[in-house]
């Protein structure tokens, strides 16, 4: 939604949309998926620019890091940024934000563009490593099959020989014990 910075001089602009956001234009794998994202946001305007407050809520469905499987979760997502418009900004090249950049958004024009803002945010809210579950087993080294509904059929693997010190330790120790 195009939002005119206008529309919120004289009293508070409120507003509700839900913004449909496709994985492959996030540049995010096929397997994950997202729904809608409803937004209930208001912009209040202050003597230094406006004040934006929104609530976000979806729920996204990624794979899971240790065993592939879906795992899916709800977000709500509270924010709250300035809006100033349009400053003068370097021409090009890149340049590292300071602490009081933060927080802040920049408009040209005018308009502020809900749905990039919302894109942003949908991306840098995604789990770097999701589970399905916390205590999720995993898959199989060695056949690949997921041990969540339990053991796979494979033999015990044989033991590390870096190990093999220690083990002959903790076995000369148990003898000394009995």
């Amino acid at each position: 939604m195009k939002i005119h910075l206008d529309s919120a001089r004289d009293e508070p602009f409120r507003w509700q949309e839900e913004i449909a956001l496709e994985p492959a234009a996030l540049e995010l794998g096929p397997e994950v998926k997202l729904t809608p994202v409803s937004v209930d946001g208001s912009l209040t305007r202050l003597d230094t620019g406006y004040v934006l407050t929104a609530r976000l809520a979806w729920r996204q469905t990624v794979p899971c890091d240790r065993c592939l499987a879906p795992a899916e979760e709800a977000i709500v997502l509270p924010l709250e940024w300035l809006v100033v418009e349009g400053r003068e900004r370097p021409v090009a090249g890149e340049r590292e934000l300071r602490e009081e950049e933060l927080g802040v958004v920049e408009v040209d024009g005018g308009v502020l563009d809900s749905g990039l803002l919302v894109a942003e945010q949908v991306q840098l809210n995604l789990p770097t490593h999701p589970l399905c579950r916390p205590d999720c087993a995993g898959l199989c080294p060695r056949c690949g099959t997921n041990l969540n509904p339990g053991p796979c059929g494979c033999a015990a693997p044989p033991p590390d020989p870096r190990w093999a010190a220690l083990a002959a330790l903790r076995s000369s120790n148990d003898d000394d014990r009995d």
